[in-house]
C-alpha cells in the first residue's frame, strides 16, 4: 500500500481552477506553490466574476487570461483553458496554452446530431 500511495501522489496532478477575481489577484502565488502542478482557466466563470460575463474580447478579460498564462509560464507549469469550439481552441493553443478542453460532452453530441439531421434532410430534399 505504501508504494501505491507514493506512486499516486507522484503521478496525480493538482490543477486548481482560476475562476474568480480572488484567485486572479493571487495567481502568481498560487501558480508557484509547491504541489500545484498547473492552472485551469474557467473563462466563463472568470469573466462573470470580473463583471463581464462571456465578454472574452474585452481588454479586462483578455488581460486576466494573459496574466494567468504568464503566471504559469513563470512558474514553469502547464496552463489549461476551456473553449467552446475549434476556432477558440486553435487561438488558445497559438496564445501558448498547454491544453484546451473543447466544449462539453452534451454539447458535442447535440452539435453532431444537428449536423447529421441537417445532412439527412439536405439529401432527402
Amino acid at each position: 500500500m505504501e508504494s501505491y500511495f507514493e506512486e499516486c501522489n507522484r503521478e496525480t496532478m493538482i490543477i486548481p481552477q482560476c475562476e474568480t477575481a480572488g484567485c486572479l489577484e493571487n495567481i502568481e502565488t498560487i501558480a508557484s506553490l509547491p504541489g500545484v502542478d498547473g492552472i485551469f482557466v474557467g473563462p466563463y466563470d472568470l469573466s462573470t466574476s470580473l463583471g463581464k460575463p462571456g465578454q472574452f474580447s474585452d481588454p479586462v478579460i483578455s488581460e486576466a487570461i494573459d496574466r494567468i498564462l504568464r503566471a504559469c509560464k513563470a512558474a514553469v507549469k502547464p496552463c489549461f483553458i476551456y473553449a467552446d469550439n475549434a476556432a477558440g481552441s486553435r487561438a488558445y493553443f497559438q496564445q501558448g496554452f498547454d491544453g484546451v478542453t473543447l466544449s462539453m460532452d452534451a454539447l458535442l453530441v447535440i452539435r453532431s446530431m444537428k449536423k447529421m439531421i441537417q445532412e439527412i434532410w439536405t439529401e432527402v430534399r
